[in-house]
């Protein structure tokens, strides 16, 4: 029995070993193919797969160099699977009587693996890996959504409608453009971009991603269908993230772009390899995407009140704003918190107690993963004599002169920093603009003075 029992336990403990031993390898072997945060992956239509520099556009050296059992036909839909360290997508893309031949790539062992026939029976443009790596989800070109089970390999044909907020299907949409990808994010959110040569948009579907058959599936149009390609890129074929939630998308004619924010793209470089963007994927599955973007951001005074206004677009993950004030523009306390709402982008918030002297306002803007985003700084200063406040500063084109309760008229004199009067006015109560548009960039200083000579002096810094 003791022999038995030590046999038993040397046993044990070299699957042990061994079990070991592969979880490691397979980390390493991650680790080699998702070394350079900069790296992102592109398939070409013959099955060939190759690591893209999104700062450059450079393609390195192929993956795959093993070769293919048969020839590869219209290879298309990569996601790469950060688990188990492989790439899964269309070998052979489906047709009308075939479902193609679906594959997994071990990049480090060079080996492929070909998986359960799929359901669908035309054309696949997009695929990607969830972040968990257990499934694969596609669409065909007509816009039907499909799910593969990695762990059961099982295939599951998940809808064909897909409707945005609008009840608009999303699923024609896909088969009118009749191009594009899809990518998830580290919530779990399935990020779609459709695309002809002329027009692009972007979807997400948002978590809990569905993995059964559903009679329609919502998402939220982020870009209209009717948004323009940039000229000479004959559409996007291919997405993919890097880790810090920048878009990428590769255009049939060998362009790569950054989609900075919903409006935004800018040209990264032709790709060094032709073909390469035909489809796109990463190891990167990031919790914000497409950072907050400020569209205008304001503080005026009325009536001794502060009045904040901003405007957002591109705020992806966003839980809500802390409108901020400062004295000395160095410790800040909240004055009062605003909850995001998906269907507005202008918000608003009146301070009707600011105090004597400096007041400097910020928004501070929080997602559900605590990540922080200011807008810019404008400051306001009130006089605790006459009441006068002078905004913005710096100043570009007017400066605002607010008297605020005076009874008597108020002279209002800008000098350069030589001490010469550059002009001078008699102000009205309540609101007076200064243009300042045609001074040299520097610093002034606003003398207001009253017939009975109290004094009040704000620099202003002229941009």
């Amino acid at each position: 029995m003791k022999h038995n029992f030590t046999l038993s336990a040397k046993k044990h403990a070299n699957v042990f070993i061994l079990a070991l031993a592969c979880v490691v390898t397979m980390q390493n072997l991650d680790a080699q193919v998702c070394s350079n945060p900069n790296n992102i992956f592109g398939v070409t239509a013959n099955g060939a797969v190759y690591p893209i520099n999104i700062t450059n556009a450079a393609v390195g050296s192929q993956l795959n160099t093993a070769s293919y059992a048969t020839s590869p036909s219209q290879s298309n839909a990569i996601g790469y699977n950060t688990i188990n360290g492989k790439f899964y997508y269309f070998k052979n893309n489906p047709t009308s009587s075939s479902g193609g031949e679906f594959v997994a790539f071990d990049p480090i062992l060079q080996t492929y693996t070909t998986l359960a026939t799929s359901p669908v029976r035309t054309t696949v443009h997009a695929g990607c890996v969830s972040f968990n790596g257990t499934g694969y989800y596609c669409d065909d070109i007509n816009g039907n959504l499909f799910f593969y089970n990695i762990v059961l390999n099982t295939w599951t044909t998940i809808t064909s409608t897909i409707l945005d907020q609008f009840g608009t299907n999303v699923s024609t949409i896909i088969n009118t453009q009749n191009s594009g990808d899809m990518a998830i994010d580290g919530l779990g959110n399935l990020w779609i971009v459709t695309s002809s040569s002329s027009n692009y948009a972007l979807y997400k579907i948002p978590t809990p991603l569905p993995t059964t058959a559903q009679t329609t599936v919502t998402a939220k149009m982020i870009i209209s269908p009717a948004s323009t390609v940039p000229s000479g890129s004959s559409g996007f074929q291919g997405i993919a993230f890097n880790a810090s939630g920048q878009l990428f998308l590769s255009s049939g004619s060998n362009k790569l772009y950054e989609l900075t924010n919903t409006t935004t793209l800018s040209l990264i470089g032709t790709l060094s390899t032709s073909g390469v963007g035909n489809d796109l994927t990463s190891c990167s599955f990031p919790f914000g995407i497409l950072p907050i973007t400020w569209s205008s951001f304001s503080a005026t005074l009325s009536n001794n009140q502060v009045s904040v206004k901003w405007s957002v677009e591109a705020a992806m993950n966003t839980k809500g704003f802390y409108v901020e004030r400062s004295n000395d523009n160095k410790n800040w306390d909240a004055l009062t918190y605003v909850a995001y709402d998906e269907s507005q982008s202008d918000y608003s918030f009146v301070d009707g107690n600011p105090a004597n002297g400096n007041n400097y306002y910020r928004v501070h803007q929080v997602d559900y993963n605590n990540n922080d985003n200011y807008s810019t700084i404008k400051s306001i200063t009130i006089s605790s004599s006459s009441k006068i406040a002078v905004w913005p500063n710096p100043a570009r084109d007017v400066v605002n002169i607010q008297d605020n309760g005076s009874s008597e008229n108020l002279k209002a004199q800008l000098f350069d920093q030589f001490g010469r009067m550059i002009s001078t006015s008699v102000l009205h109560q309540g609101n007076n603009a200064m243009n300042v548009s045609t001074l040299p960039a520097g610093t002034y200083i606003m003398h207001v003075v009253s017939n009975e000579g109290s004094v009040y002096n704000e620099k202003i810094i002229k941009k």
